[in-house]
């Protein structure tokens, strides 16, 4: 096998490696894929990543395994932690935090390219990848990526938008809570921002620092994106005002004794990648994209003004102006023009996020828990969400 040969080899071998984790990396009809890869990796850092599996395994029993030297593979290994193609176990889904195995040795496994390696790619990549992501999307792996359940990150209704008894029944929806656990929080800049940027669509006029919020050992030194709790708290209610939407990551229960809120992407509908991707892809956005909450936004159609507030703020298109209505009866016996008509739920396209309901002025928007049967049961874990998703998708086949 000639040098060339072998370096392809290797490329498509972590490419089947990424495939089979329960997040997918598609193969494209053009190839676009490897062109990432050779994007963000050397050949000697993609040989070894391909090695790995979801399998968490110490260095010495992956450098045993494939034949080169502990110091050697443990080096680089590290080294790719931070750009997303390798994890530890514990880690947050979102990749704001990377925690060491805490019962003994540290052990690594392959991370997915989303969440993973593609946002630890664009934080310091060019257009070229942007435009070899979006390629990607459109060539068929937007519809492995965001079209299976669970989806890759959830929703999180914004508060002030669910029932107090509703947060303590899901206590990973206590955004309240999470902030009295910490006094220093993680804020970052939004990497699927940044990828607009770089393709030079400067349409998005919402702040770049606002996603992570994660929690932090009081300890770490306050800075750019280090922020104390006040801090924090006032970016976050500022975020939800705008109309943002909270996008978590799983795995939130990693080392907590019960389930519970760790962070959050805070998404606009015009460049977050799991909003914006599936439309990009070309998918049905009401059953692909962000694993939705377990509410939904009713309107009380006697309440609606026709404002259209809510119209404005929703991410997913889910709400629309209903049929116009007959005019206020005037004494002049001139016929003013039809009035306008009031918002209209669409229920299948509704994704839970409350950002319609803390938007309304005139409180005519509430949201009211699924049935029983639809509910989503959120996983404990990483682990287990990706159980969840390999299930579904062998259910498919």
């Amino acid at each position: 096998m000639s040098h060339s040969d072998r370096s392809e080899a290797i490329y498509e071998r972590l490419a089947a490696a990424l495939e089979a984790l329960p997040h997918g990396f598609a193969r494209t009809p053009s190839g676009v894929e490897i062109k990432l890869m050779k994007k963000a990796f050397t050949p000697e850092e993609v040989w070894l990543a391909g090695q790995l599996t979801r399998v968490p395994e110490t260095a010495a029993e992956i450098a045993k395994r494939v034949g080169r030297d502990v110091v050697e593979v443990t080096a680089l290994l590290e080294s790719l932690i931070p750009r997303g193609l390798v994890a530890l176990p514990g880690s947050t889904a979102g990749g704001g935090v990377l925690k060491e195995d805490m019962e003994g040795e540290k052990k690594y496994r392959l991370r997915p390219f989303m969440v993973g390696w593609y946002e630890a790619g664009m934080r310091r990549l060019d257009k070229e990848f942007a435009e070899l992501f979006e390629q990607f999307i459109t060539e068929g792996g937007g519809e492995r990526v965001f079209a299976p359940r669970p989806g890759l990150l959830g929703v999180i209704p914004v508060r002030g938008s669910v029932k107090p008894e509703h947060v303590r029944r899901e206590p990973h929806i206590d955004i309240d809570a999470h902030f009295q656990r910490h006094e220093r929080f993680l804020v970052i800049p939004c990497v699927c921002k940044r990828e607009r940027e770089i393709l030079d669509d400067d349409s998005c006029k919402r702040p770049m620092k606002r996603c992570g919020f994660v929690g932090l050992p009081p300890q770490a030194p306050l800075g750019e994106t280090v922020l104390d709790r006040e801090e924090a708290m006032a970016l976050l209610a500022k975020l939800e005002k705008q109309g943002h939407v909270h996008l978590a990551f799983y795995g939130f229960t990693m080392f907590a004794d019960a389930p519970q809120f760790m962070g959050t992407c805070n998404c606009c509908s015009c460049c977050c990648g799991i909003l914006h991707g599936p439309k990009l892809a070309g998918l049905d956005t009401s059953t692909k994209g962000p694993q939705k909450s377990n509410y939904r936004a009713v309107i009380d159609e006697e309440k609606c003004t026709a404002c259209r507030a809510c119209i404005k703020r929703c991410p997913v298109d889910a709400i629309s102006e209903g049929p116009k209505r007959m005019p206020l009866a005037c004494p002049c016996g001139v016929l003013p023009e039809m009035r306008p008509g009031k918002s209209v739920m669409d229920r299948d396209k509704c994704i839970g996020c409350g950002v319609c309901v803390i938007g309304c002025p005139e409180d005519a928007i509430v949201m009211e828990p699924v049935s029983e049967a639809e509910w989503f049961h959120v996983p404990s874990s990483m682990a287990e969400w990706e159980e969840m998703r390999l299930a579904n998708l062998a259910a498919q086949k």
